[in-house]
């Protein structure tokens, strides 16, 4: 550690990418991990070693609450892993935040949260601000592949017309819960009427679009989203669900904006059941033009776990507040790298 003080975070959340994460929090060399919690009550009062399969995990006791998790960790910093929706866990950040405690969160609607929930935004980041702590939202999608990575990918360029990003995933070698999250099994039907009720499909497509406007500086003129299944063409089995011929293997949903003097912006993401060629891709249309394509993608909850991971000795280096991807120092932590 070269003499750098260990950063104590506590983790909210033990659900399947949680617990990745409280693995990669143990085994991180800058960090100190004294807490977790998960409303589960089967979980409450447990030893995380009895959840998470780690040599280091048999000191920490899983707490119930955040706010129980506050008072016994006295965490410097929270990771949290638990829904996606911001009105639907601003309570539980405002609770962390308001005890003057930072937070990085996977939450897709957190990316940027201006987007939907304005007036929310702006109360979390007043709260932050007066308390003294720090806010991110983060992961691979939202939070890198269709927004950071693009924006990055500008900066040699001196004028941008059109930026595409697009995202094919392979559902069938992801955890079952995503399989089910992009509506394998269903009928047409009865995926566009979950769709209907919001209940169906990736969140934060728009909010990568917005967050790449925003720091493009671009006013976009027109924001909008489809989302449509992918059907099967051949009977397809997981260890979670069953597909057959004309039922659901999956979604294809794309997000685009446009400026009112022609700038565009495309992001294209398939998530299915034995996509061909899954991979990630950012095309620009600028000067010069710029190409990008990373065979077979990011892997999605291994790479959510280390953009999580390597944004925590980074976020303290910012003002209090709300902040974003874009916002934070390019640079990692070096001992991650030279262990």
């Amino acid at each position: 550690m070269n003499g750098t003080a260990r950063i104590r975070v506590a983790h909210l959340g033990l659900g399947p990418i949680g617990r990745e994460l409280v693995k990669a929090l143990l085994d991180a060399d800058h960090l100190e991990l004294v807490g977790a919690a998960d409303i589960n009550p089967q979980m409450a009062g447990k030893s995380l070693r009895e959840l998470v399969d780690h040599p280091k995990a048999g000191g920490v006791r899983v707490c119930s609450s955040a706010e129980e998790l506050l008072e016994d960790a006295a965490p410097a910093l929270v990771t949290q892993t638990t829904g996606s929706r911001l009105d639907q866990i601003y309570a539980s950040l405002a609770g962390v935040v308001d005890a003057g405690v930072s937070l990085v969160s996977t939450a897709e609607e957190l990316l940027y949260p201006w987007l939907r929930h304005a007036q929310l935004a702006e109360q979390l980041h007043q709260r932050a601000v007066q308390r003294g702590s720090r806010v991110l939202g983060t992961g691979i999608n939202p939070g890198f592949v269709m927004d950071l990575l693009p924006l990055v990918l500008c900066q040699p360029c001196l004028d941008v017309r059109r930026v595409r990003a697009v995202r094919v995933v392979d559902v069938s070698t992801r955890r079952g819960q995503l399989q089910v999250k992009v509506g394998a099994g269903l009928s047409a039907d009865e995926f566009r009427a979950r769709v209907s009720a919001g209940r169906l499909g990736h969140v934060g497509l728009l909010e990568s679009a917005a967050l790449l406007a925003h720091k493009l500086g671009w006013t976009l003129e027109s924001l909008e989203e489809t989302i449509e299944p992918v059907l099967a063409d051949r009977p397809m089995k997981t260890e979670h669900v069953a597909v057959t011929p004309g039922l659901v293997a999956g979604v294809h949903q794309v997000a685009r904006g446009r400026t009112d003097d022609g700038r565009e912006l495309l992001l294209d993401l398939t998530m299915t059941l034995g996509a061909a060629d899954p991979h990630d891709g950012v095309q620009i249309d600028g000067r010069p033009p710029v190409e990008v394509r990373v065979p077979g993608g990011y892997a999605g909850d291994a790479a959510t776990v280390a953009t999580v991971v390597n944004a925590i000795p980074r976020l303290p280096r910012m003002p209090a507040g709300l902040w974003t991807v874009a916002d934070l120092p390019v640079s990692t932590v070096p001992n991650l790298w030279g262990r």
